[in-house]
């Protein structure tokens, strides 16, 4: 006999099992059926060797268990092969009859002949069939063939239902990795929704810049890390007037630009937050008190260049500031987590104090510019 294949795909290892009994017996016609699962209702035709219409008619063709069991019942029992020399044929099973000159003498191979080997697994289950037919002399062959044949189906048996659980476990492994990539895909999924959250709950909605979490989370950063920051506090003026004047969607708007225009013109800012209101907050690094003023100014810009534009409405938007650095003194350089709200409230205070020196000073100008003339 001629070695299996242990263990590989169930094809294959039909194909090189009729292979091997067209080399090992005189038979040259040779077909595998095959329960592609344990105890299925049909059996499938999978490996044909042959004459090519007889390739044709058998390949992939499937019968009912039931059927074949009748098929194998019918026949006489050589062994644990079966000869069926009736030509009768039980329902649902298709069989090729080469077309030959029959002989007559008492041994002789007749076209209606077919020898079959059940091929059965330990606990008795039918995992197919051997069917042989036209031995190349044209005679019945002696017994020693039927004795390999019984052998060949032993062997045959074994590499079948090795095939059979390496598909089986191919499948429950191809399973596995599709439940691996569905859960992969599924903790992608939760991260990106999870960064998601994260980052609108860092956000602002109506403006797009940080929030005030975001606000404190990158300053504390920079405090611990010891980088020299500026801290600008914004404060619009007068935009209760705006949103009183011209309604909500226009006061949004104003926002919505003031915004823009700042993250626009400090693209160098660690981050642009607003943080309530109409009030803004710039954090920089490596910035000093040397560097304020060209700071103030640049914020100054964002406002000044030109009006928002706002439903139809032309607005001069202008702000007052305030600006804190840190370290204002190095012996000062207290834990990060005290430092910025300390910093945030410093740099409002800084704001206040500018927006009520020009308030005083715009009321004196208001009244020398109404003084009579002496």
């Amino acid at each position: 006999t001629c070695a299996l294949p242990i263990s590989v795909g169930l094809r294959p290892t039909l194909e090189a099992i009729a292979h091997g009994v067209t080399v090992s017996t005189p038979y040259q016609d040779v077909a595998v059926t095959i329960a592609e699962e344990p105890n299925a209702a049909e059996l499938r035709v999978i490996a044909v060797i042959g004459p090519p219409d007889a390739v044709a008619l058998l390949l992939n063709t499937t019968c009912p268990r039931t059927a074949l069991l009748e098929h194998l019942a019918g026949g006489e029992a050589w062994g644990s092969l079966r000869f069926l020399s009736a030509g009768e044929r039980a329902d649902g099973i298709i069989t090729y009859r080469a077309e030959y000159e029959p002989r007559h003498e008492p041994d002789a191979w007749q076209p209606h002949y077919e020898l079959v080997a059940p091929l059965c697994a330990p606990d008795g289950e039918l995992i197919g069939m051997l069917s042989m037919d036209r031995p190349t002399d044209g005679r019945i062959p002696p017994a020693w063939v039927n004795d390999v044949l019984e052998l060949f189906a032993e062997q045959a048996s074994i590499a079948i239902l090795n095939a059979r659980r390496h598909e089986q476990a191919l499948r429950a492994m191809q399973a596995l990795e599709r439940e691996k990539a569905e859960l992969h895909s599924a903790f992608a999924d939760q991260s990106a929704r999870a960064t998601h959250l994260r980052h609108e709950a860092r956000r602002d909605p109506l403006t797009g810049l940080a929030n005030r979490v975001l606000l404190q989370e990158r300053l504390q950063e920079l405090l611990a890390a010891q980088i020299p920051v500026a801290v600008v506090f914004c404060d619009l003026d007068h935009f209760k007037q705006i949103n009183d004047t011209h309604g909500h969607a226009i006061g949004d708007e104003v926002l919505r630009v003031t915004g823009r225009r700042l993250a626009q013109h400090l693209a160098d800012a660690e981050v642009v937050a607003r943080v309530g209101g109409d009030e803004f907050v710039v954090v920089l690094s490596g910035v000093d008190q040397a560097d304020s003023a060209l700071l103030l100014q640049r914020i100054d810009q964002a406002f000044a260049d030109e009006p928002v534009h706002a439903g139809g409405l032309s607005l001069r938007v202008t702000s007052s500031l305030g600006l804190v650095c840190e370290p204002d003194r190095p012996e000062r350089r207290l834990a990060p987590g005290r430092r910025v709200e300390e910093l945030l409230s410093r740099a409002d205070r800084e704001m206040y104090a500018h927006k009520r020196s020009r308030a005083t000073m715009n009321k004196l100008l208001k009244r020398v510019e109404t003084r009579p003339a002496s």
